[in-house]
């Protein structure tokens, strides 16, 4: 079996299980442990396959680790850290499928790096989606309009959000830090502001299918200023 081919299985099999945990991770955000692994043992089964030096296999997986406990103190999920680690196992180094990735640095850093860099770039381009939708509904209270929307408090229970605003000594106060244990009863029908809790496994499969085509994204735009 080529090492093309083998990149080829690498890009089908994390494409085919990201999809489906982005999926769940949406409707009911679960993403269930057997999906990382299965990408973790797919990872292992084809590394008998590759011409990859062990010592850079090793270093990929060791620089994700303080990545993944990053995402762990940063509240965002379970998921997204065994994810990462999971991928650095199925693609700890950069694919080569045909001319594909079309963009590498001279330097090839590990590739779950490049793909959770790519990642946070789509993942930046949510304020600029919560923007969009407070202009349009006349919602323009700063920084607040980058991070959220309005919504009746009465429907919080309905949706997957939380408070941008809390109670302290009777009055209701805004604040950029997400409420995950406020009283949404204490709000009682008002109009608050709140975040969407924005499964980052969605991001991190747009970034992890772009990795595998474009590449290296960051690189890219750099080497358009240099």
């Amino acid at each position: 079996m080529s090492h093309m081919m083998v990149d080829v299985i690498r890009f089908a099999i994390g494409m085919s299980v990201l999809i489906y945990a982005s999926y769940t991770d949406f409707k009911l955000r679960i993403a269930r442990d057997e999906l990382w692994l299965i990408l973790a043992v797919a990872g292992l089964l084809l590394m008998p396959f590759s011409d990859y030096s062990l010592l850079k296999v090793v270093f990929s997986f060791v620089i994700i680790i303080p990545i993944s406990f990053t995402l762990l103190l940063l509240g965002m999920g379970g998921a997204d850290a065994k994810a990462l680690l999971s991928l650095s196992l199925l693609a700890p180094l950069f694919p080569h499928m045909g001319s594909l990735p079309l963009w590498v640095a001279p330097v090839e850093f590990p590739f779950p790096l490049i793909v959770f860099i790519n990642s946070l770039l789509i993942f930046l381009v949510i304020p600029i989606a919560f923007l969009a939708w407070n202009i349009r509904n006349g919602s323009m209270e700063f920084p607040f309009c980058f991070l959220g929307y309005k919504m009746r408090a009465s429907d919080i229970g309905k949706k997957f959000v939380w408070p941008m605003e809390k109670i302290e000594d009777g009055k209701i106060k805004k604040t950029i830090m997400p409420q995950k244990n406020a009283d949404i009863e204490s709000f009682g029908d008002k109009i608050i502001w709140v975040t969407p809790k924005v499964p980052f496994l969605i991001p991190l499969t747009i970034g992890y299918f772009m990795s595998f085509t474009l590449g290296d994204i960051l690189y890219k735009i750099i080497s358009l200023f240099l």
